[in-house]
């Protein structure tokens, strides 16, 4: 079912600026996206939203969709997936020079496995609740943070609208998206559970020197670090438990060398918020921070992997609009 709005010449770059591009990530929760879709789409024209939609085909086809729709007129995006179709729209609408992104609307429709993003600005999961967060269009600014990496060698960047990492938490990424590679995107929380219990047993702290603002924050053994503009990860844990979206801050949360015994023991606090009563770890703020590692480091943005350590996170205040809930 697709639903598109029939358009004069004149009127056309107006409308599609008033109307909503539905992105659907055709393998987001096991393609459980591309099979749900018309239901919600029935949703949304009850609602009396207009919309075009277009269906991913590939990795990366989400952000070659939002950067061709901002070219056509598109203004307002809703994606039909997971934090990883989010984080492609997001890099598309950043990615390019033509319209500032705090013009844009960025919106979410979760069906994928961890849904974090969509958590921190309470949308909720029902399809009835969700269209009617949609049509009511309740719309704030909130800060996205630009990550320079390393991919194949050369410099990557990728943008940042939840939260990211290295150390233990990005090889588990890494490996995540490897697997998932072998089964052209079909894959659930049973191969993440692989994934993670696999990284736990092989892994190990590593030396990390980050850097805040321009001054050294921590130098020494390293198990994982997150930086955050939003609070939650892995399907509800919170590593960086005070992050606050729109306060031009990234939250950091570095876990010095801790026994895997207690990391097992801890796994609790990560849901409650009190991770930062481990004495492990450290935290702090920052505009800009720099980390490199020793051997390097796997880097993970909003659950999708992102290449390699050294890694310049810089946040950008106000930089995209978002449909929330709260």
């Amino acid at each position: 079912m697709v639903f598109m709005l029939i358009l004069s010449e004149n009127d056309s770059f107006t409308s599609m600026a008033d109307s909503w591009k539905v992105i659907v990530s055709s393998m987001s929760g096991g393609g459980k996206a591309s099979r749900e879709w018309p239901e919600i789409a029935a949703r949304l024209e009850a609602r009396g939203v207009t919309y075009s939609v277009s269906f991913t085909q590939y990795r990366f086809h989400a952000r070659d969709i939002a950067t061709e729709a901002l070219k056509e007129g598109h203004r307002q995006f809703l994606v039909l997936g997971g934090d990883g179709a989010l984080h492609e729209v997001l890099s598309g609408i950043m990615s390019q020079s033509e319209v500032p992104s705090n013009q844009v609307t960025l919106a979410i429709i979760p069906v994928g496995s961890g849904n974090d993003w969509a958590r921190l600005h309470e949308i909720p999961q029902g399809y009835d609740d969700v269209t009617d967060v949609i049509a009511r269009g309740k719309r704030v600014l909130q800060d996205v943070a630009k990550v320079e990496s390393v991919m194949d060698g050369d410099p990557f960047i990728s943008y940042m609208v939840n939260i990211g990492g290295l150390g233990f938490d990005a090889q588990v990424c890494h490996d995540f998206d490897r697997e998932k590679e072998k089964k052209e995107g079909n894959a659930g929380d049973a191969l993440y559970l692989k994934c993670l219990l696999k990284g736990f047993m092989g892994y190990d702290s590593r030396k990390f020197r980050v850097v805040t603002d321009g001054e050294l924050f921590y130098e020494g053994d390293v198990f994982s670090v997150a930086m955050g503009i939003g609070k939650y990860s892995g399907g509800g844990m919170m590593q960086t438990p005070d992050a606050i979206f729109d306060d031009g801050l990234i939250d950091l949360t570095v876990i010095k060398k801790i026994s895997k015994a207690k990391i097992l023991r801890k796994i609790p606090v990560l849901f409650t918020g009190k991770i930062h009563s481990i004495k492990e770890v450290l935290r702090t703020r920052a505009r800009v921070i720099e980390i490199s590692a020793e051997p390097e480091s796997f880097v993970e943005v909003d659950g999708e992997a992102v290449g390699l350590s050294p890694i310049r996170v810089e946040v950008i205040p106000f930089a995209i609009g978002v449909i929330t809930n709260l």
